[in-house]
């Protein structure tokens, strides 16, 4: 089972955060929890952020949280399976996945919606266009970002996905039903990042209860299930498929780029920035090691996947500032990509021009022009 746990370490490395802020939560019992067995101690640090949910509330259970993953690794490891645990039970507790909502966070990877949609979506007899459709409007809200509204769409691929016993396709279909191709693309990544967690924990697991996941993933075919699917799902998927190449080369990046290279020429940029972002969740988010994975890729395309690793770098703590890290350690001829990137990303972060302003004015001096050109600030 080592394969098994290296993948629950990059995929699940690849979507935490380390811990955020915010205000301390009263003490829960984590320190039994630190003492339990490997196996038990995610079943345990649920009960504990369950009783600290219906003592105080949603943000307090995400702050507690985020202080048991720093005093233990095992809680790092399982950040984002148990943020969506938070955000289930969230649903239960509000009783509105709205007003659930409201109460979630951005930290570890924003799992706290995912949970939430997870939740909701389980509580309906049976599923229906209408009740997915509109779930994530705007509805006039002009201050809400794209970001938020992400984690509710992304979140719809994850919960249908569930709830449709990880049924790609039918997921899929359902998140065609949504109204724009930005909905549509962010809930596809849902779908497919459920697929790729789910094998994780079939990996993990090895029990016949997740005998139906093996269909997810196939050895003889790195590229499937994006191989099999129409045009149109293509680059959600190659933008997960980087964790599938990974696990059956097992963990030799220099392979997996080579298979990115017999991507589609359409999707090998995406597959790249893909094995950028595993690459960042690999090292922990060390830019060090992380610019030394991505060398391992084609030269020309080195970019692309430093351009993953720096969108992760910013979207698991939802702070460009992390990004802006990465680009003021990277040699110079790689400077201007990534503070590119960085000015992208705050068009998702932040609705309004001033803050995207502040945030490229931390830049190198010769590449604050460059964060506000693609930041679409003057």
């Amino acid at each position: 089972m080592r394969n098994a746990r290296n993948l629950s370490l990059l995929v699940l490395a690849g979507l935490i955060a380390l811990a955020g802020t915010g205000a301390a939560a009263p003490a829960a019992p984590a320190e039994e929890c630190g003492k339990a067995p490997p196996e038990g101690k995610a079943s345990c640090y649920e009960k504990a952020l369950d009783k600290v949910l219906a003592e105080q509330g949603t943000e307090a259970a995400l702050s507690a949280l985020e202080r048991y993953t720093k005093d233990d690794p095992v809680a790092l490891r399982e950040a984002h399976p148990l943020v969506h645990h938070i955000g289930r039970r969230s649903f239960a507790f509000y009783k509105d996945a709205r007003i659930a909502m409201s109460h979630c966070k951005d930290t570890f990877w924003s799992g706290c919606y995912h949970g939430v949609l997870e939740g909701y979506l389980g509580s309906l007899p049976e599923i229906e266009p209408r009740h997915v459709v509109p779930l994530c409007e705007d509805e006039g809200n002009t201050k809400r970002s794209l970001f938020e509204k992400y984690n509710c769409v992304h979140g719809l691929g994850h919960g249908l996905t569930i709830n449709f016993q990880h049924n790609v396709l039918k997921s899929l279909a359902f998140c065609d039903a949504l109204p724009t191709d930005w909905d549509r693309e962010s809930c596809y990544g849902g779908v497919f990042m459920e697929m790729i967690v789910s094998f994780q924990n079939y990996l993990r697991h090895g029990s016949d209860d997740h005998a139906h996941h093996k269909s997810f993933l196939n050895p003889e075919d790195p590229h499937y299930p994006c191989s099999a699917l129409a045009e149109r799902y293509l680059r959600a998927c190659y933008l997960m498929q980087s964790s599938a190449i990974l696990t059956f080369s097992g963990f030799d990046f220099a392979k997996a780029f080579a298979q990115c290279d017999k991507a589609p020429e359409a999707f090998v940029t995406t597959c790249y920035q893909s094995m950028g972002r595993d690459v960042s969740g690999f090292t922990l988010r060390d830019v060090a090691k992380t610019v030394k994975l991505c060398q391992l890729g084609r030269q020309e395309r080195q970019q692309d996947c430093l351009t993953g690793a720096v969108k992760d770098f910013i979207l698991t703590h939802a702070d460009p500032e992390r990004g802006l890290a990465v680009c003021r350690a990277l040699p110079g001829e790689q400077k201007a990509g990534c503070y590119g990137t960085v000015g992208e990303m705050l068009v998702s972060l932040y609705p309004e021009a001033g803050p995207r302003q502040e945030a490229c004015a931390r830049s190198e001096p010769a590449f604050v022009d460059t964060c506000k050109g693609t930041a679409a600030v003057q």
